[in-house]
């Protein structure tokens, strides 16, 4: 497959787009909220208004582009539909009877993004990990300007100028669609095995069981390590830079990381990643925000997001046939980021207002060691292969 197929420009424009979006909102939206005076229990119910949608958006576009429709189009609609609910947001000011609403339409339509472009990546890459992984870096730089460039522009200008960077960065999330040719989805004839016959298989059953609990896990982590940086004395440029670390990280494993799925496989290293991330979340937990190991956790990021996201996307991907590959990404995204960390921020938040900050770092660190454990039935005797 050649991997220009639907623009090469434009995946990795929109990846870079999108991903500079998530490096404005998932560092810093939890700052925002308490900028305008929120409590920490209207902060934990907003801040999981992003996975709630991922729970209901990701189906609905996964099924609109596997039924026919067309993925950019898809793409072009939902970026601008995003654009003007960022607009709403300074409209609704500090009431969070407003903000819930604009926010919960803002998320649906950046919901439709990756599932759609993760399927757009992968065909494009011909299932390769490591030209996949070449292609997936430009997400990871987009999240490194966001980030970084952003806790010196929010320290300039004020928490309250979050929005209207966020606008900003949904245009050229626009833009960057119309750089995309469209591709018509493949048929391949009759399926060999429907999607819902392919979830009654045990193995998948444990994948899936696996990804919630992984991304229960994360939620802490998304929701709330910079207001638990900031309780302990880190500025917004420090906050923003720990997050560019692990993101760093992240990138170098991109790079290399071809080597590791062709000795181990992606079923392996699904498997490692859920020990690394419990590991992770305990230094987090129990570092009482000393430099080194908080730097040391989000090294470990290179594991516990950059493996297993191509990990889990080789394994839909070997699972899945063409034209169910959008449902299976929508469905990983629903049953993880939807579920996952919806129910991971909301007992997040409530361990960190009953127990204590570090006390919510120490349950995901169980949650990843249950989803190790819970992955032990995925193992099939020919391990996933990915492409060369």
């Amino acid at each position: 497959m050649n991997a220009g197929g639907t623009g090469a420009a434009g995946i990795r424009a929109l990846y870079l787009a999108y991903f500079t979006w998530v490096g404005l909102f998932s560092p810093y939206l939890s700052l925002y909220l308490a900028a305008i005076g929120l409590s920490i229990a209207q902060i934990g119910v907003l801040m999981a208004v992003p996975q709630v949608l991922r729970i209901v958006g990701p189906p609905f576009w996964g099924w609109m582009a596997d039924r026919g429709g067309s993925r950019v189009l898809l793409l072009r609609v939902s970026s601008v539909g995003a654009f003007v609910s960022a607009l709403l947001l300074p409209w609704a000011g500090d009431r969070f009877a407003a903000l819930l609403p604009v926010l919960a339409l803002l998320f649906f339509m950046t919901a439709a993004q990756m599932p759609i472009g993760e399927t757009i990546a992968m065909r494009d890459a011909g299932g390769d990990a490591g030209r996949y992984g070449r292609i997936r870096i430009w997400g990871s730089a987009g999240f490194i300007v966001g980030v970084v460039a952003m806790g010196p522009v929010l320290d300039a200008w004020g928490m309250r100028s979050l929005p209207w960077w966020m606008a900003a960065i949904l245009v050229a999330l626009a833009a960057s669609t119309w750089m995309l040719r469209a591709v018509p989805v493949p048929q391949s004839g009759p399926p060999a095995m429907r999607v819902r016959e392919r979830l009654r298989q045990p193995r998948v059953q444990a994948f899936f069981a696996s990804a919630f609990l992984m991304l229960f896990a994360h939620a802490a982590l998304y929701a709330f390590l910079s207001l638990y940086l900031a309780q302990l004395g880190y500025s917004k440029t420090a906050i923003g830079l720990l997050w560019a670390l692990g993101v760093v990280a992240e990138i170098g494993i991109f790079w290399v990381q071809q080597r590791l799925f062709d000795r181990f496989g992606a079923i392996r290293l699904l498997g490692a990643s859920l020990w690394v991330a419990a590991l992770r979340f305990a230094l987090i937990g129990l570092a009482a925000g000393w430099l080194p190991a908080l730097a040391i956790a989000q090294l470990l990021h290179a594991v516990t997001f950059g493996v297993h996201h191509t990990a889990t996307v080789a394994t839909l991907q070997h699972w899945f046939e063409p034209a169910q590959q959008a449902r299976a990404q929508a469905l990983y995204v629903m049953v993880g980021y939807g579920l996952g960390g919806a129910l991971g921020t909301l007992a997040a938040s409530w361990v960190w207002a009953t127990v204590s900050p570090s006390a919510a770092f120490l349950v995901s660190a169980v949650a990843a060691a249950l989803g190790a454990w819970v992955f032990r039935r995925c193992r099939e005797p020919e391990a996933v292969e990915v492409g060369r």
